[in-house]
């Protein structure tokens, strides 16, 4: 017997090893007060999927996840979501965001919305989360009190508006000095893929960008967030004023392939809008732009619709309301905004003569003014 009980216990220091020498369970238990039944769902908040599923048992929803890379996630209240629906974080009464870790064992307050207990990663978590509810609570509050001074008719529409994106850039400017000091001490985990993706949708400076990137580890860099913002920051420098066009095809509704060479290149001044039926800001700038094509067509001037991310019947059914005179290039996919980095529209770029382009920038009267300026300068 004893020289089983060594046997045994050798195996098992075996097994401990080979997995690593420890237990990679993540375990969960979330306090709800005044709540005798309900369900609750643990989700994968990138992927978007239910991992697991539990009831609340005495006021307490409990999960234990195997878990071997740490995700972000979150425990959603569905008790009152209907089986057939798919849920909703909108629709739920609670809702908490945490990091899943491999060994972690967390206690949370549903109701108050708080770690009793909490690992050192999802304390900095829930510091990063806590920031970046201040940062929108805050610009919430200047749209308020400004849309007030509007009301009240002691500010007009157009110094509202100057104010608002004066004050929200300064509490941005605010909010990245914040992460500047968090990125620092996770530059290989994932809260800090989480950090450095907000990082990068607030931080217009390429320079400060470019030096925390250099700090981040391929890790950090692959987290698919993350990696689809590096990779657009790449194709807004390889199509940056100056740059020649990158081209691209599609296939129309006809059957017939088109490409972007086919109008770009040809000796005119081609004008890219990238728009879609769905955005209300570019059906607004429709009719500046038509008295713009009105005006400088005749000068040489082109104007290209690219849609973006539109189905190209609601495409259509906007070009014929809008009464568009220009060319189209029309596609489900948007390969003209993945190849361009555009991210938010309506955006204009107009291509030189010879393909260069000469700028980008939104449908106002002062970048059209610039348009104005190279087109007559011919």
């Amino acid at each position: 017997m004893k020289h089983n009980n060594i046997f045994i216990a050798s195996l098992a220091t075996l097994l401990l090893v080979a997995c690593g020498g420890k237990d990679n369970t993540c375990k969960v238990e979330a306090l709800i007060d005044n709540m005798p039944q309900g369900t609750f769902y643990l989700v994968d908040k990138i992927a978007n999927e239910v991992v697991d599923s539990a009831y609340v048992v005495n006021g307490v929803v409990s999960f234990a996840q195997q878990v071997d890379t740490a995700y972000e996630a979150i425990i959603v209240d569905v008790t009152n979501v209907a089986p057939d629906v798919k849920y909703s974080i909108n629709d739920t009464t609670l809702h908490f965001a945490f990091v899943v870790e491999p060994g972690s064992s967390l206690k949370i307050d549903l109701n108050k919305g708080e770690f009793i207990e909490a690992s050192p990663l999802n304390a900095d978590y829930m510091a990063f989360n806590n920031a970046y509810k201040e940062l929108n609570m805050r610009i919430q509050q200047l749209d308020d009190s400004l849309t007030l001074l509007m009301e009240n008719q002691t500010l007009s529409p157009e110094d509202a508006e100057n104010a608002f994106y004066a004050n929200r850039d300064s509490l941005n400017a605010e909010y990245v000095k914040q992460l500047d000091a968090m990125l620092a001490s996770h530059t290989n985990d994932i809260v800090g893929a989480i950090m450095l993706n907000a990082y990068l949708s607030k931080c217009d400076d390429d320079e400060r960008i470019d030096a925390i990137l250099a700090t981040m580890s391929e890790y950090v860099q692959s987290y698919p967030a993350v990696n689809r913002r590096i990779q657009r920051r790449i194709k807004l420098k390889e199509t940056a004023e100056g740059m020649p066009f990158k081209d691209f095809s599609i296939v129309q509704e006809d059957g017939t392939t088109v490409s972007l060479s086919d109008y770009v290149g040809k000796g005119n001044y081609v004008l890219a809008d990238f728009w879609a039926s769905w955005c209300p800001p570019c059906r607004k700038s429709m009719p500046l732009l038509k008295a713009f094509y009105n005006k400088y067509h005749d000068k040489g001037l082109e104007i290209l619709g690219l849609a973006t991310r539109d189905k190209v019947k609601e495409s259509l059914k906007a070009i014929e309301e809008e009464q568009m005179p220009w060319p189209q290039m029309l596609s489900d996919n948007s390969p003209a905004a993945e190849t361009y980095g555009v991210n938010g529209i309506p955006h204009l770029i107009l291509f030189a003569p010879d393909g260069t382009i000469a700028l980008r920038g939104y449908p106002d009267e002062e970048f059209l003014t610039r348009v104005k300026e190279l087109i007559t300068k011919q």
